[in-house]
């Protein structure tokens, strides 16, 4: 097949998915736009306390704390802050304290 047949054959291709997206019931049902801020990715306060602590974030952490986030929060593996934490202790050395 040549450039030019493949290039006209993804166009009409990309033409047809888009006519049946338009003809789709799910196309239908989202006929009011979402706001932007609907949009958006809301995450756990766990969620956030735990990625703050494998980054070493203290600002993050400690600002989660007063807020209340949960210090027993555990990912999908069962690892706690804790864990995380420690883990950065390791990998970064004996050298590296939190103050």
């Amino acid at each position: 097949m040549s450039m030019d047949n493949r290039s006209t054959s993804a166009l009409f291709k990309r033409a047809e998915q888009l006519k049946r997206w338009d003809e789709s019931e799910a196309n239908k049902h989202s006929g009011i736009p979402k706001s932007p801020s609907m949009r958006r990715i809301k995450f756990s306060s766990g969620c956030i306390f735990l990625a703050a602590c494998m980054a070493g974030d203290k600002d993050e952490v400690s600002r989660l704390l007063e807020t209340g986030a949960d210090i027993d929060t555990a990912n999908v593996d069962g690892l706690t802050a804790l864990h995380q934490v420690s883990y950065v202790f390791r990998s970064i050395g004996n050298g590296y304290m939190f103050t």
